[in-house]
């Protein structure tokens, strides 16, 4: 009789047995408990359901058919149930007596479903094969007893199958009568009504099972210490010595950063300008804790990682995001082995790692598995940072997360230049005054009103057409006044509402002035990396060299607006909300901040005295361009930004100019002014509006018990998913041929994304067009040579969810490394537009 095996490892031909897999997952929770201190009477529960968590696998479906182990016995393949509900019917009542009827309930559960599949909904209520498959076990005594000698064998322990749970199944019961889903599964309220101390016993208990099992799978996949499991933290003072050399000022008294983190230990929200250093904060903040570091955007995420590294070394910096492998692995050089960087982020190994925050924000939606992620916040802290970045619903979510995080023990720092009034009353709603208010602003209001760094000039657009069509094209004295700002030695970011009008002015700004750049989201991977890249590093670096004469424009959609570090001179934009309008302006004159009565040019370190004077940034002209156009105010018309929040900061900019009309308005504006601007946008937005209701109505959904039943279901309510990923079809035939040199046989997925997805893949909006084909479907449709592909079943895998456009009559979907993707129509015989998708 072959022994029971737990899994089989392909890549190093290695068979992890049964006991040697439940050994190494008590090992990874010893380790993990180091860090912890658990309640002993909870660890031994958590040891209990790691002792019984796979002993389903026992099964010969799985042994024979999954693992391959051909000389197992008994020999019965069809006799077939998913191996960790099957692990439950190895926890007989006996063993469980001593526990409290919930923490019964919990370990059952536990077990059960530690590896949630979709098609466990159907199979625990009610389903025909599982009652068919109790009874079968009823009416073959030795069967069952071949497998629990099997157990016996393999651990060395006398084992009992569970013949009520056997029973009661064949009878007719449902799974989900002896083990009940605690998660995904709004139908079975037992859960939402749990005291709060018994919820997180639920989410300790499952958390915690599932995150060792896991870690013990990729150390046995790997040859990884189980001792990383928890990898230790970096003191406070090696960070603040760090931080200390990093900013050149040896009196810790003079950095603000390490005074407020002395002093703010506990829950925080920081309000702070653009620039000013907020990250450092956090990582002062967080003193000697795990934290995990949110923001929204990928390449955001990617410059904070590599502040990150800087402070806290390679050995204790990880990254999260749907790209994060390919981005170690083009960092290879410099972290070491990207492979296991990457899966000890995955694994919540290091004490720091940074994320978007759509790893994390959709767990509030408890989807199946939300307890692996809850259970790290009961030793954790959590960091948000650029929360204005999210749309209302994400903004509810977020909030019920933090809520959560703090009943499970953990901290929250949410960080921003522009609070969202409701956001901060949201919270304070919930965890009442359990935080501490760190505004900048105010704590420095007299400093932040002398100093000026924008001065504001409106400009009125007139866009209505004589046969009523509203057109919103960018007059060509705009792009000429741009020009020759640039002409002139300065830096010039030009932000855009869509893509289809950054595309249009990006065009005619090239074709009158050389150093011209283009940057938004409808790039490939490999592109937008190589743009983000040479705009940071290079062209608009932060802060501009004082000697730096070339003058350059940065065409850019709201990407740049929590993102990008950079800095510019002149800003031209379109009328957005006054929060993204604050962020946008936020990347002029970024070299200038404030700190100890001085403000201080990051450039070349002079100083400026306030003490009897305004310290004023901007010369005679404005550096700040607003454009409004007369009808629909933006180009979006509506569909980038809701017509109320566009409405309202008008309102805002008019009372700030103490104008009655719109035209020809110019102002400077300090920084405290900023501040206060917004604040009073928040305040104005109407409870009864579209954008607040958004809000509320998602946190009531939430409140009242709402599970996700799917994690892909979580993610999407939270991002709001509306675009597709496509290939061009202009880069079809180049995609064929570069999948012809693909070595399958020795690369995995991580290589494929990066030597070839991230060439070709781009993100489009899933409403622009009628028909989307599966890249795959068309690939043996069209005979382009996949027999001959060695990787062809990894292929299958690999393309998944990645379209190709079925284009329209006298339609051209193109793509181009300098416009990214557009869309080509004829509109007669001779005449062609080109656009692009009217969204970011």
């Amino acid at each position: 009789m072959a022994r029971i095996l737990a899994k089989s490892i392909k890549k190093t031909n290695q068979e992890i047995y049964l006991k040697k897999h439940i050994e190494d997952t008590k090992n990874a929770f010893k380790e993990l408990n180091k860090k912890l201190n658990l309640d002993s009477n909870l660890s031994k529960v958590i040891e209990f359901c790691i002792e019984k968590h796979d002993l389903g696998k026992v099964l010969p479906a799985f042994q024979i058919k999954q693992l391959g182990n051909r000389n197992y016995e008994p020999w019965d393949i069809l006799l077939d149930i998913p191996h960790s509900l099957f692990s439950v019917f190895w926890i007989s009542d006996e063993e469980v007596n001593e526990f409290d009827e919930d923490i019964k309930r919990f370990i059952f559960s536990a077990v059960a479903y530690h590896h949630w599949r979709e098609n466990f909904q159907k199979i625990i209520t009610g389903d025909y094969e599982l009652r068919n498959f109790a009874k079968q076990l009823l009416g073959n005594e030795k069967f069952v007893q071949k497998l629990k000698e099997n157990l016996n064998k393999e651990l060395g322990k006398n084992i009992e199958i569970n013949q009520r749970i056997i029973k009661g199944i064949a009878n007719g019961l449902d799974f989900s009568k002896f083990a009940n889903p605690f998660c995904g599964n709004p139908s079975f309220p037992y859960f939402i009504d749990l005291p709060e101390d018994k919820k997180k016993k639920w989410i300790l208990i499952s958390g915690f099972l599932q995150r060792c099992d896991h870690f013990a799978s990729f150390c046995e996949e790997e040859n990884e210490s189980l001792d990383k499991v928890e990898i230790d933290t970096q003191s406070f003072d090696k960070v603040k010595d760090v931080i200390k050399k990093k900013i050149g000022i040896d009196d810790e008294n003079q950095i603000w950063q390490i005074q407020k983190a002395k002093d703010n230990k506990e829950n925080a929200i920081l309000i702070a300008p653009t620039g000013y250093g907020k990250t450092e904060f956090a990582f002062l903040w967080a003193e000697d804790k795990k934290f995990i570091y949110t923001l929204p955007l990928r390449s955001a995420v990617n410059q904070i990682f590599e502040r990150a590294l800087s402070i806290f070394g390679n050995d204790k910096s990880g990254i999260l995001h749907s790209d994060a492998d390919v981005y170690l692995l083009e960092k290879s050089k410099d972290i070491g082995d990207d492979t296991r960087t990457y899966e000890l982020a995955r694994n919540l190994s290091y004490p720091v790692i940074i994320s978007t925050g759509d790893q994390f924000f959709p767990y509030a939606l408890k989807p199946p598995g939300y307890e692996k992620i809850y259970s790290l916040f009961s030793y954790a802290n959590l960091v948000i940072d650029e929360v204005q970045a999210y749309n209302p619903k994400a903004c509810a979510i977020i909030v019920k997360f933090i809520e959560d995080v703090v009943k499970m023990g953990g901290k929250f720092l949410l960080m921003t230049a522009t609070l969202p009034d409701f956001v901060k009353q949201a919270i304070e709603e919930r965890i009442g005054k359990n935080f501490k208010l760190i505004n900048i602003y105010e704590d420095y209001q007299n400093a932040f009103q002398k100093i000026i760094k924008h001065k504001i000039k409106i400009e009125l657009i007139d866009n209505a057409q004589g046969d009523g069509e509203l057109k919103f094209d960018i007059p060509d004295e705009k792009i000429n006044e741009i020009k020759n700002i640039a002409s002139g030695g300065k830096r010039v970011l030009v932000i855009l509402n869509t893509i289809r009008q950054a595309q249009k002015v990006y065009e005619k700004l090239k074709s009158i002035f050389e150093k011209v750049f283009l940057i938004h989201s409808r790039f490939t991977l490999e592109d937008r990396r190589k743009k983000e890249i040479e705009l940071i590093e290079k062209e608009f670096k932060n802060p501009k060299p004082q000697n730096e004469k070339e003058g350059k424009i940065l065409v850019a959609t709201q990407v740049v607006e929590a993102s990008l570090d950079i800095d510019a001179d002149v800003l031209f934009t379109e009328m957005c909300p006054l929060d993204a309008l604050v962020q946008r302006m936020g990347r002029i004159l970024r070299r200038y901040f404030y700190r100890n009565g001085r403000v201080i040019n990051k450039a070349d370190s002079s100083e400026y005295d306030l003490s009897n004077s305004f310290f004023n940034a901007c010369s005679n002209e404005p550096n700040v361009y607003i454009w409004i156009f007369s009808n629909g105010l933006e180009s979006g018309n509506g569909k980038v930004y809701q017509k109320e929040l566009l409405e309202l900061s008008r309102e805002c900019l008019m009372e700030k100019s103490k104008k009655k009309i719109l035209q020809d308005i110019t102002v400077e504006i300090s920084e405290y002014e900023k501040y206060k601007i917004v604040e009073l946008f928040y305040k104005s937005l109407k409870e009864d509006g579209d954008y607040l209701k958004d809000f509320y109505l998602t946190l009531e959904v939430l409140d009242a018990g709402w599970m996700s039943e799917k994690k892909a279901e979580a993610e999407r309510i939270f991002r709001e998913i509306l675009d597709i990923q496509i290939i061009p079809n202009n880069k079809i035939e180049e995609f064929i041929q570069e999948l012809n040199k693909f070595d399958f046989e020795n690369k995995n997925f991580t290589h494929f994304k990066k030597e070839i997805l991230s060439k070709f893949v781009v993100s489009c909006p899933i409403s622009s067009f009628q028909e989307y084909i599966p890249l795959i479907d068309k690939l043996m449709e069209e005979d382009w040579g996949y027999e001959k592909l060695k990787g062809w079943l990894k292929l299958k895998r690999w393309l998944k969810g990645i379209y190709l456009i079925s284009e329209k009559r006298g339609e051209k979907i193109k793509y181009d490394e300098n416009l990214g993707l557009s869309r080509e129509r004829k509109k007669g015989k001779d005449e062609k537009e080109k656009v692009a998708e009217n969204i970011l």
